[in-house]
């Protein structure tokens, strides 16, 4: 089965004309998996030529707008799209998320003032478990802890089991017991890399963080990601192959990864 990862945001809330915030694109044989939709989303896709009813599944880590910002947008265009073409030949995503993903995205339409879903259920949103099977492919997902602005976030990592082979996006998480069981013997590790070696806190790992669990949970590639504008003139690749023998990237938008 072909596999193929896409790289589309790898920044944070800092976007600028070269690097956009959280997401990621999993095609898998003909399926597309989206992994979080933060601002930036759209336009990466459309740049590679992928249409929102392209994609089959979505799958969001939390709910800051760093990573969900596009969400209702995209999910609007398929929306305008069903309506315009009544629903020929159109595909319909599941949405898959922490508790209450559903309303979320329900409370954004009253807050815009565009209550499009109401009484449309084409998309459906599925809350997330510990381990499930989508298009054949085996998803756990891992509780992890996030903590922001002194409020913990609902907050997953998912690990995907793709013919044998784990990849693994870590969304935005602190050094946690959820992440090192969710990267155990990972193939390729996605990981959150906010932060240079000695600035990890109740939000986000260090390059020190990302050492320890990745050699510890036997992790054979990393990319780096979640990139905050801070860490551009520092070498958090050296910083996180100081205690780690695996292959480490930075990674950037566009990308496409081999796994």
């Amino acid at each position: 089965m072909s596999r193929k990862l896409t790289l589309l945001g790898t920044g944070t809330f800092f976007v600028s004309d070269c690097q956009t915030a959280s997401a990621y694109l999993l095609e898998i044989g003909d399926k597309k998996i989206l992994v979080d939709c933060g601002p930036g989303t759209l336009v990466r896709l459309s740049q590679i030529g992928v249409k929102p009813q392209d994609i089959n599944y979505i799958f969001i880590t939390h709910f800051h707008a760093d990573h969900t910002a596009d969400l209702f947008p995209l999910i609007m265009n398929i929306r305008l799209e069903d309506f315009r073409t009544n629903g020929i030949n159109m595909g319909y995503p599941q949405v898959f998320g922490p508790k209450g993903i559903k309303q979320f995205v329900l409370d954004i339409t009253k807050s815009c003032e565009l209550p499009a879903l109401s009484n449309w259920d084409k998309i459906a949103f599925v809350e997330v478990k510990d381990m499930q099977t989508v298009g054949g492919v085996e998803v756990s997902a891992f509780d992890v802890k996030h903590v922001a602005f002194g409020l913990e976030a609902h907050s997953c990592a998912y690990r995907f089991n793709i013919d044998s082979k784990i990849l693994v996006f870590s969304g935005d998480t602190a050094y946690c017991d959820g992440i090192e069981r969710a990267c155990l013997n990972a193939d390729l590790f996605i990981c959150d890399a906010s932060y240079q070696k000695g600035q990890g806190n109740s939000a986000h790992m260090d390059a020190g963080d990302i050492s320890r669990i990745a050699q510890k949970g036997r992790v054979k590639k990393i990319i780096l990601s979640h990139l905050y504008p801070d860490t551009n003139n520092i070498d958090l690749v050296s910083e996180v192959k100081e205690g780690f023998s695996g292959e480490v990237v930075k990674g950037k938008d566009l990308m496409v990864v081999s796994f």
